[in-house]
């Protein structure tokens, strides 16, 4: 369970997607998120904003928590407690813990407070002892209609957001399989042509029903073919190898690639589903020290580009050079955050300055 110290000074309440006039939301948001494996605590109340064009890399010691983090922000890890949003919507459940008015609807809270308890010592009471893990049907009908319309108003669905998030990893994950210009196009044709099937039921389904109505339903517009789904994937994976100087590659195996080119077509395989955020959990740890350059080349040229990035990296160069902001994690916590100026000139926090005098 939250500390309910770290978990009271870490969060604010969380009042869904609103926010001041003119003002967007950011890109990607993480609300006090704790990660548990069994007993193993890994974070323990992180918070982060990533703005729009931001490059923020993440660096600490290994085991740390900093791919932990970034798995939790495309919930390829489901955060123990915290929330998780994407451009003002919630992707992950919602945490009570974090709505103080849902707290408040609870039955376990008027309960406390029936008892004598201060509005502030039964909201302690409940996050410190995680009072409303159990089911909700307990908690009563106004705490399960708030609940209700925060995911109601705020939710999205996780595959969407995904095709909004580009993920690269440590080991490349190319499928052996197919060929390079293969691994680029299979997201991009396997998703459109999903969903150009989906429409193609519903038009089926409403051309039945409309039979039977007076008032007809309109079709759903479709504007394309499977041939010209693929065909406009083959051109974009095609521009895409070209800028990285690999086209002659198109036809090629991974097997047949060095390790700092299996990386490049990874980095290119994500950016071929036009996210609006591309995630790298250490993309060149897994290299020779000699292809690390040429995969640090292309995300500095996608960092020029505008391209929102959050890097999990060792490689404190890169970090110092194209990042805006750098977090340091230490023990499942953000211990110190700024720009890579304050970061690395002037640390402030003991662990970090002991941290950056064995890696620089």
């Amino acid at each position: 369970m939250p500390d309910v110290k770290n978990y009271s000074q870490n969060a604010s309440e969380n009042t869904g997607s609103v926010k001041p006039e003119g003002e967007a939301a950011p890109m990607l948001r993480v609300n006090n998120i704790y990660k548990n494996f069994g007993d193993l605590k890994v974070l323990k109340g992180v918070s982060a904003e990533i703005r729009r064009g931001e490059v923020v890399s993440i660096i600490g010691a290994s085991g740390s928590g900093k791919s932990t983090l970034l798995r939790c922000m495309n919930l390829l890890e489901t955060p123990t407690f915290g929330e998780v949003w994407m451009e003002g919507k919630l992707l992950t459940p919602v945490d009570p813990y974090l709505h103080f008015d849902v707290i408040r609807a609870s039955a376990t809270y008027r309960g406390l407070i029936d008892g004598g308890m201060s509005d502030e010592e039964a909201i302690d009471e409940i996050k410190s002892c995680d009072l409303l893990k159990e089911k909700h049907s307990a908690e009563g009908k106004e705490y399960r209609a708030r609940m209700k319309a925060i995911k109601k108003e705020n939710g999205i669905d996780v595959n969407l957001m995904r095709q909004k998030m580009g993920m690269v990893f440590q080991s490349f994950n190319l499928f052996a399989n197919m060929t390079v210009l293969k691994n680029i196009m299979f997201a991009p044709v396997t998703i459109r042509t999903r969903q150009l099937r989906a429409a193609k039921r519903k038009n089926a389904w409403i051309s039945f029903s409309n039979l039977f109505r007076k008032e007809k339903r309109e079709l759903i517009p479709i504007g394309t073919t499977k041939e010209q789904i693929v065909a406009e994937a083959r051109e974009q994976a095609m521009n895409l190898l070209t800028r990285i100087g690999l086209a002659e590659k198109a036809d090629a195996y991974p097997s047949t690639l060095s390790g700092g080119q299996k990386q490049r077509i990874a980095i290119v395989r994500a950016l071929a589903m036009n996210p609006d955020v591309m995630l790298f959990d250490e993309p060149t740890s897994a290299l020779d020290p000699e292809m690390i350059g040429e995969v640090l080349d292309l995300m500095k040229m996608l960092a020029k580009t505008g391209m929102t990035m959050v890097v999990v990296t060792h490689e404190m160069g890169f970090a110092r050079e194209v990042s805006d902001r750098v977090l340091f994690v230490d023990e499942g916590y953000i211990k110190e955050e700024g720009t890579p100026e304050q970061i690395f000139k002037n640390p402030k926090d003991p662990r970090l300055q002991d941290f950056l005098s064995k890696v620089l």
